[in-house]
């Protein structure tokens, strides 16, 4: 069984950015990049920068069998907020495949968290222990479109019946927020800001 390592966040990004060469389909992958590595960092604010995302998002996700939209910014900040406050922001792919197209981001992943058995992330139909560590996966489809080189918003689409509960033995696997803001900081340095102003020119005249 594979174990997440946030190390692995732009992994599939990054397999597409050795091989796609179409300029604006590279810049929309940077974008991609940065974005997923700032997420998992818990630097969420520096993703709604303009450079970034459009002024008025809009996020459609169904998770956990419910369908949840945030429309706009405020809304959107919301989410992250969220997110990032609760600690929960430690996640992504063990397996992806990303496309890229003048729409946007097409992806399909299995999502993974590692967490200790008293995570509210658990249930007790789980079967868990309290003091153990433990990975839980789900299948992800993602569509995220693009509008002039920024991220236009995100469609989210998880398949609850594909939840996977597994018992990991080495607990060194679950890591803080903290820990893993270090582990991704010399990869967010390999996506700079200035790449992304930089994309963005490639749109000017659209």
């Amino acid at each position: 069984m594979k174990i997440f390592d946030v190390r692995d966040v732009p992994q599939a990004t990054d397999t597409q950015l050795a091989v796609v060469d179409n300029p604006r389909h590279r810049h929309i992958l940077k974008n991609f990049r940065r974005h997923g590595i700032l997420e998992v960092s818990g630097l969420w604010p520096q993703i709604l920068d303009p450079i970034m995302t459009v002024e008025q998002p809009l996020y459609k996700m169904f998770e956990g069998g419910r369908y949840h939209v945030f429309d706009g910014m405020d809304a959107v900040k919301g989410f992250y907020s969220t997110i990032t406050d609760g600690e929960v922001n430690v996640f992504g792919p063990i397996e992806e495949h990303v496309a890229v197209s003048d729409h946007g981001i097409f992806t399909e992943a299995i999502f993974a968290r590692v967490v200790r058995g008293d995570s509210p992330f658990l249930t007790p139909e789980d079967g868990v222990e309290a003091d153990g560590i433990y990975q839980i996966t789900n299948h992800i489809a993602m569509a995220w479109p693009y509008e002039k080189g920024r991220l236009q918003g995100e469609h989210v689409w998880e398949n609850n019946l594909s939840r996977e509960v597994a018992e990991v033995g080495d607990p060194s696997y679950l890591i803080s927020p903290e820990q893993a803001r270090e582990r991704l900081a010399p990869l967010l340095a390999q996506s700079p800001l200035d790449e992304i102003v930089e994309g963005l020119k490639l749109f000017a005249d659209d």
